[in-house]
């Protein structure tokens, strides 16, 4: 049986995200009850905002705590080329209860945009492309929502 004493746990992870704005690592703590995920900027554009999306799990246990957990995320100052910052985000309450086993994050996706919401990494790029196409298909909806309306008249 898996035992865990609770204290602040690390999981490395690496290089989460293609691109120049990449997580460098993870950290779980249950009192309180923080996600702490550092971020690395390695593009030519402040960070500014984000989304991050992570599963909460135990290493060797074939079901995760918390499946989906989803956060968006702003940098005051924003984080300049070169630099590392530490996000500090309010981790899922789901885990607050789990006693005796050891919680790790495993972040699936995250996104880095700056200040004027242009993308920075992989994923952040398949979000703009992903908006893009809904609105467009929202446009095409709304057409011919518009063209029906004009025949019934």
């Amino acid at each position: 049986m898996l035992k865990k004493e609770w204290s602040l746990i690390l999981v490395f992870i690496s290089k989460i995200a293609y691109g120049d704005v990449v997580v460098i690592d993870t950290h779980v703590s249950k009192d309180p009850l923080i996600f702490e995920v550092t971020i690395e900027n390695a593009s030519d554009t402040a960070v500014a905002r984000g989304y991050i999306a992570a599963h909460f799990v135990t290493p060797g246990r074939e079901v995760p705590w918390v499946s989906s957990w989803e956060q968006h995320y702003s940098v005051p100052g924003g984080v300049e080329n070169g630099e590392a910052y530490t996000l500090e985000l309010s981790a899922p309450p789901e885990i607050a209860d789990i006693q005796d086993y050891e919680v790790t994050a495993e972040v699936f996706f995250f996104s880095a945009f700056s200040e004027n919401r242009a993308p920075l990494n992989d994923d952040a790029e398949f979000v703009a492309a992903e908006l893009e196409r809904q609105r467009l298909e929202s446009e095409a909806l709304q057409a011919d929502l518009d063209e029906m309306m004009k025949v019934g008249e």
